[in-house]
């Protein structure tokens, strides 16, 4: 009887993880569908493994391997591209830009992490998420060595900040929906021109707020055209890199910037089992990549990201 019901709850979970893995891409326009798209890396665990118990245990074994190939196989295709180095080294990389890009969390008490980590990163531009008030006065050690700045703090999870050691021309823009602002910037770095967008659109939780976290991130790449060559599109997206909406951004010359890196999940910080990628540096096909990281721990629910890029 146990065996039983055992084989049934095998059967069931097969159908249900190739579900969840096909479905969001399919049906990509519901809030709740898509959330199951940001997990597919946990998928592809749970299929390896489940086709291991159909191997020994199932009697339909053709039909059970079947399915989980297909689960195997589908998720795969989101995965192993960020594990393929395909960046080629330029010529030369005399202009180096290192950025990294931090989720603080209103509500983190963790002030001393957060200082050492920049400190220890020592980046030449870096962007706060969820920057109120509170943390604009914990953290002005820290804004006074920069000396280009664009600060938004606000009382709610969406203040932003940029902060460059290199000439910037910023400014807030809302993208068109009024409510969560983003940073648009303009860099110089040595003798090249550079667009920074900092965004941080609202996590999809609804319908309502689903479409919000669409229309703001395809009204930035809508606006491609108005930018440098050389962009950069960074922050919190609250989707990862597996979700249809996700791609969309990669369709006006930009790469996500840890390809050949591997997937570097940031969010949840504290559950490193359920892990996936909200947090992203999305740049210019022809930017090399030199570098990609993750940070520790800093008391946020979010782990922060590294990029170091060559200008040439």
């Amino acid at each position: 009887m146990k065996k039983t019901i055992f084989k049934k709850l095998t059967w069931l979970l097969i159908f249900g993880i190739l579900s969840v893995s096909i479905l969001p891409n399919v049906f990509p326009n519901y809030w709740f569908v898509d959330i199951f798209s940001n997990f597919k890396l946990q998928y592809l665990v749970i299929s390896v493994l489940f086709l291991v118990v159909a191997i020994i245990l199932l009697q339909k074994k053709i039909l059970a391997i079947t399915l989980l190939s297909l689960a195997i196989c589908w998720n795969s295709y989101y995965i192993v591209p960020y594990y393929l180095k395909s960046d080629t080294l330029p010529k030369t990389t005399e202009n180096q830009l290192k950025i990294s890009s931090i989720n603080l969390l209103s509500s983190n008490s963790k002030v001393d992490l957060v200082l050492d980590y920049i400190e220890s990163e020592d980046p030449d531009v870096l962007i706060l998420m969820e920057f109120t008030p509170g943390w604009q006065n914990h953290l002005l050690p820290v804004i006074q060595k920069y000396k280009y700045k664009e600060l938004e703090p606000r009382l709610d999870n969406f203040g932003i900040a940029l902060l460059s050691k290199h000439k910037m021309n910023s400014s807030i823009d809302y993208f068109e929906l009024n409510n969560k602002p983003s940073i648009v910037a303009d860099l110089q770095v040595e003798n090249e021109k550079l667009s920074l967008i900092a965004t941080h659109p609202i996590p999809p939780i609804s319908q309502t707020t689903f479409e919000n976290r669409n229309k703001q991130l395809t009204n930035i790449i809508s606006k491609r055209s108005q930018y440098s060559p050389n962009l950069i599109i960074a922050g919190d997206f609250n989707t990862s890199s597996f979700s249809n909406h996700f791609k969309i951004l990669l369709s006006k010359g930009l790469k996500d910037s840890r390809v050949g890196f591997g997937l570097l999940p940031t969010w949840p910080a504290n559950y490193g089992i359920l892990q996936t990628t909200l947090d992203h540096f999305l740049v210019s096909d022809h930017l090399h990549v030199i570098d990609r990281s993750i940070g520790p721990n800093v008391g946020s629910d979010h782990l922060p990201i590294n990029m170091i890029i060559g200008i040439n």
